[in-house]
């Protein structure tokens, strides 16, 4: 049995983005603005990838919401996530992005809290061709990239 933990997303899955209409609203949740330890780039495919591990070190810090689906969805919703985020499983050698549990913060009460993130795999590519969100905040990049 998975563990429900809530999941944190940071790019496409936010609310105002075309997979949040298709990938999120569907499923009953909540959502709360939330961050994790790490760093995102915006990749050529119009897409971001979370890289953790490095990041975490320096302090950089990537926004988001953690979302907390209703239990009698959440597997679904789950599933449909991985599909996304071409997650197959643990050590899949297909998967682009792996699901890690990692301590999110919540924005408005400062809690930390277990979540899902999917992390990008593959750090050189993002780094060599990723353009580096310096803020952390991939809607606050998109919105300034629209201008």
């Amino acid at each position: 049995m998975l563990k429900q933990l809530p999941v944190f997303v940071y790019g496409t899955l936010l609310k105002g983005f075309h997979n949040h209409a298709i990938c999120v609203r569907p499923f009953a949740h909540t959502e709360a603005r939330a961050s994790v330890k790490g760093e995102i780039y915006h990749l050529p495919e119009g897409y971001p990838g979370l890289l953790t591990g490095a990041g975490e070190t320096n302090g950089a810090v990537v926004t988001g919401a953690v979302l907390d689906f209703a239990p009698e969805v959440y597997e679904k919703a789950l599933a449909v996530l991985d599909e996304l985020e071409a997650y197959y499983g643990e050590g899949d050698p297909r998967n682009e992005y792996e699901r890690i549990v990692v301590n999110a913060c919540l924005a408005e009460t400062g809690q930390e809290v277990p979540v899902y993130v999917y992390r990008y795999l593959d750090d050189d590519y993002a780094r060599r061709v990723g353009m580096k969100v310096e803020h952390g905040d991939w809607r606050r990049f998109m919105e300034e990239a629209a201008e």
